[in-house]
């Protein structure tokens, strides 16, 4: 069953919540704003990303003019896989839409470019788990995030966070989310 992590837009400025369930909606604790942050990491073909996560949302400068779907995952997850697969599989229609992935579970970065041919993928900004690994703790510590994969956040190209959930999504969700981020 998919949870769908809780935002909260107040006044412009972004704060995220506990993940919401039956058991803790009740006690939810007050929303944090997020201190700015910038991470800045390579992918397997040496193109520069950079994160900038601040109380307006997650930028990605580097990605001029373009919507963004973030994935925290891990490359022995089936669903994972599944979603990395779907991710390639999708790109080229959706041109407007760059996919960041974020590898968890130690894949050093000759270990994800031979994981990334494995699969077959292409167009996706491959980020190794040396590099992924303090943004994942960061992002979790500010929504209390579990863990759990895949974490899928989607940022329009103003830097908006639209959408986040944990789970996988199947192909018509991705595009009606690719639509609602040309807004």
């Amino acid at each position: 069953m998919k949870r769908t992590l809780t935002m909260l837009m107040l006044g412009g400025a972004l704060t995220l919540m506990q993940p919401l369930s039956a058991e803790n909606a009740p006690a939810q604790a007050a929303a944090q704003t997020m201190p700015q942050r910038q991470f800045d990491f390579t992918d397997t073909e040496g193109k520069k990303i950079s994160v900038v996560v601040s109380e307006k949302g997650i930028a990605l400068p580097t990605l001029k003019d373009k919507n963004a779907i973030m994935i925290f995952y891990i490359h022995t997850g089936t669903p994972c896989r599944n979603e990395l697969k779907l991710f390639s599989r999708l790109k080229p229609e959706l041109k407007d839409l760059e996919f960041v992935t974020f590898e968890l579970k130690g894949l050093k970065p000759d270990q994800l470019k031979a994981f990334e041919k494995e699969l077959g993928l292409k167009g996706l900004h491959m980020i190794d788990s040396a590099q992924a690994i303090p943004f994942a703790q960061y992002i979790g510590r500010l929504i209390r995030w579990p863990g759990t994969v895949p974490l899928i956040i989607a940022v329009n190209k103003k830097g908006e966070v639209k959408h986040m959930q944990l789970g996988a999504m199947d192909e018509e969700q991705i595009k009606q989310l690719a639509q609602k981020l040309r807004g």
